[in-house]
């Protein structure tokens, strides 16, 4: 269990420092998004929640916002090799693969993609000191 959370915070604290540096994306609308998110998922639902995201992932000019990083950072988290037993992304997007599956994996999903959002959240606040 102390290696999956450490997997967990590493890549998360990866994903928000890479938020950080990145020019496109305004970190204080990143850091809201993350704390909000979790809320989001629980009274919408996994699926209804990445589709939301990823209708706000990208500006008119086509540069990335901060919904499409967060979208990114938990399209990454779960192509890592190790995650890859939950949802299969190598030939299909994030959203399109969360509302193919069955109840019990979108479940698993769920849940995982709620504790990554935790450590998440916790580095996108602990950076923007």
């Amino acid at each position: 269990m102390r290696k999956l959370e450490q997997g967990r915070a590493e890549f998360a604290w990866n994903r928000a420092v890479l938020a950080k540096a990145s020019s496109g994306v305004k970190y204080d609308e990143y850091k809201s998004y993350a704390k909000s998110l979790p809320m989001l998922i629980k009274s919408g639902g996994l699926g209804a929640t990445l589709a939301f995201i990823r209708s706000k992932a990208r500006k008119k000019t086509g540069e990335n916002t901060a919904y499409g990083q967060i979208y990114d950072d938990i399209s990454a988290y779960f192509k890592l090799q190790h995650k890859s037993y939950l949802i299969d992304l190598s030939s299909q997007e994030l959203v399109e693969a969360v509302i193919k599956l069955d109840s019990a994996e979108y479940r698993s999903v769920t849940v995982e993609t709620l504790a990554f959002i935790q450590w998440l959240r916790r580095f996108a606040e602990g950076l923007s000191r």
